[in-house]
């Protein structure tokens, strides 16, 4: 008697293999270009001060940051900010000194 595969089964074996899972991902990631940080004018870095000192929790947010070779940009409520400390929380720490810009949605 033979044994019959199901539809399954049969598609199963036919699926792509991935012997190194995650390889792909880490070379889409190195292949991604490095972005340079971005030195401040004495300018800016005043004007960010300023802003930084005006921001309460609870303030929406739109933040440029230098994160991972690269600038990210974050919108949201600030869910903590320490002046002590040097960081921003908006879902997640962010240093002062990885800031580029910051504006304040009032």
């Amino acid at each position: 008697m033979k044994h019959r595969m199901s539809r399954l089964q049969r598609a199963k074996q036919f699926m792509p293999f991935a012997a190194l899972k995650g390889f792909e991902t880490l070379l889409a990631a190195v292949a991604r270009p490095k972005e340079n940080r971005v030195e401040l004018s004495e300018d800016q870095i005043d004007e960010l001060n300023k802003t930084l000192q005006a921001i309460r929790c609870g303030d929406w947010v739109r933040v440029v940051y230098y994160d991972n070779h690269k600038y990210v940009e974050i919108i949201g409520p600030v869910d903590m900010i320490s002046e002590r400390q040097q960081i921003l929380s908006i879902g997640k720490n962010i240093s002062f000194s990885d800031i580029k810009t910051i504006e304040v949605f009032f």
